[in-house]
């Protein structure tokens, strides 16, 4: 049995509005949580280093800018700071807007998960293929595993075995962290999501990420072409290991 998880939000200190909205709801919940100060990717930090551009290069991929940089940095700490509490948390960027029921019901039965359970998306996923297997049901609670990645990061339970993890796997970074967290099939953390979502993300705040940034003008010719295999190659690892826990799932069944 896991221990009640402390609540993070990551957020930059000069996001004053989405800290204001983010502080009301947990008001309304009454509910404790803290602010873990988000790098800014325009100031740079020592993290950056692990940025593999030689990696991001031979894959296809766009190089990462200042944001995203800023955005893996900032995740990065936490799962760190997750293991050297070895406490389960609850991670929230700035721009959650929860729901009530959903959010206070995971949270009430998190301490009962089990142990495999390392991390959970609470948000829906906002991949085309959204195919799933329930593994996971109690008192209105329905988790699933994904057998593709949700493509974000707005919102996820995390236990630190799950975050030493993803630090190990976030030794070079080639792609942004959502996407990183995603690759279950070489990260080790396998990507299980609620049913029903606990939260989403404000619509009103606008990404200071990639906004504005259009990948199919950037990404041609050769760069295409190694985009592609890569792709490919990353379907065909994930369907492998898609099958493989189908098997053991059923025959533990």
């Amino acid at each position: 049995m896991m221990e009640q998880p402390e609540i993070v939000v990551i957020s930059l200190e000069r996001a004053k509005e989405r800290r204001q909205s983010i502080e009301k709801q947990f008001a309304e919940l009454n509910l404790p949580f803290s602010f873990f100060n988000a790098v800014d990717g325009k100031l740079g930090h020592e993290l950056f280093s692990h940025y593999d551009a030689n990696k991001a290069r031979r894959i296809g991929e766009i190089p990462l800018t200042p944001g995203h940089l800023g955005c893996y940095a900032s995740h990065f700490l936490v799962w760190r700071r997750c293991v050297d509490s070895g406490r389960p948390m609850i991670v929230l960027e700035d721009d959650a807007v929860l729901f009530r029921e959903a959010f206070l019901r995971f949270l009430n039965q998190a301490s009962r998960l089990p142990e495999e359970l390392e991390c959970v998306r609470l948000f829906e996923s906002k991949s085309r293929n959204r195919e799933r297997m329930e593994v996971f049901e109690n008192e209105g609670l329905a988790i699933a595993k994904f057998l593709r990645g949700h493509k974000s990061a707005t919102g996820y339970y995390l236990t630190p075995s799950a975050a030493e993890k993803f630090l190990n796997y976030g030794e070079r970074w080639a792609e942004p962290v959502d996407i990183e967290m995603d690759q279950f099939w070489a990260n080790g953390v396998e990507c299980f999501g609620v049913l029903e979502p606990c939260l989403t993300h404000n619509a009103d705040f606008q990404s200071a990420i990639d906004s504005g940034i259009d990948t199919s003008q950037l990404r041609k010719g050769l760069m295409r072409l190694r985009w592609r295999w890569y792709l490919l190659k990353g379907k065909l690892a994930r369907e492998v290991h898609n099958f493989r826990f189908k098997k053991r799932f059923r025959s533990s069944s």
